[in-house]
């Protein structure tokens, strides 16, 4: 497959995800989608791949979903099955793909992790961030439950209560409040991220790869194996958000820079 949303790279057993899609701050469209899920899959199966490394170009790691493509589609009769079903199915699959694979995943987080970016990083095993890094479980300013797996994998990592009210508030929590409350394993500058974790991924490299394999089947049978069950109910729950006359109102008034006047349905 030619990449047009990610670049790939790999060097000394680590193969480095870029997203990197300038126009949409790496917005997570179906194409980008499908990019990584081909991308894993390929790495998965490399033996030349040892450690995965993923990170976003540019402003941000990921903005979560393309607002505007939302909007410009939003009204059509089948804009929930043909366009967010879609999507949300293909970032769904992804992420439950990460926490079956055999391979260990690193995130470099700088700038915004937001909406279905945000949970995309929450797949990874482990999240590094720059000290400009921060994490918007944006989803409720558009009137959209979270996505990409985010209601399952975020209470796990951080507890229900917290998870509750990122998802409730959708406030930006920095990377020093992630690294306390155990989102992210280390905050570093911007400019010693990617050699923070490369430097962490190369010792991976020189480890027990069996330990490392066995080690992520146990922690998928202790905390995820209920997440087919869980994106079944995501994707029922996201449909009859995305089809509410709040979400057109929540999408709007993002764009046009205002704030929501919601009605409950």
């Amino acid at each position: 497959m030619d990449y047009t949303r990610i670049k790939v790279k790999t060097e000394n057993f680590i193969e480095t995800i870029t997203l990197d899609y300038a126009p949409t701050l790496n917005a997570l469209d179906l194409q980008m989608a499908t990019e990584l899920e081909d991308a894993l899959h390929a790495a998965e199966a490399d033996s030349s791949v040892r450690v995965i490394v993923i990170t976003g170009a540019g402003k941000a790691f990921s903005a979560g979903g393309d607002i505007r493509y939302m909007k410009a589609h939003c009204e059509e009769p089948d804009f929930c099955e043909k366009s967010m079903a879609p999507l949300a199915g293909k970032l769904s699959e992804v992420v439950l793909y990460m926490k079956k694979m055999s391979k260990i995943i690193l995130c470099a987080v700088a700038g915004a992790a937001a909406g279905g970016g945000a949970n995309l990083a929450l797949a990874c095993d482990l999240i590094f961030a720059a000290d400009n890094a921060k994490f918007i479980q944006a989803f409720v300013g558009i009137a959209l439950c979270p996505d990409t797996g985010g209601g399952y994998l975020l209470p796990r990592a951080i507890g229900s209560h917290r998870a509750f009210d990122m998802f409730i508030t959708g406030r930006p929590v920095k990377a020093d409040e992630a690294l306390a409350i155990g989102l992210v394993k280390q905050v570093t500058t911007k400019e010693d991220l990617l050699p923070t974790v490369y430097a962490f991924a190369q010792k991976l490299t020189e480890g027990p790869l069996l330990v490392y394999r066995n080690t992520k089947r146990l922690m998928y049978y202790s905390l995820y194996e209920g997440f087919t069950r869980f994106i079944e109910h995501e994707a029922g729950l996201l449909a009859e958000c995305s089809g509410s006359e709040d979400f057109r109102e929540g999408i709007t008034a993002f764009l046009e820079k205002r704030k929501p006047q919601f009605k409950g349905k």
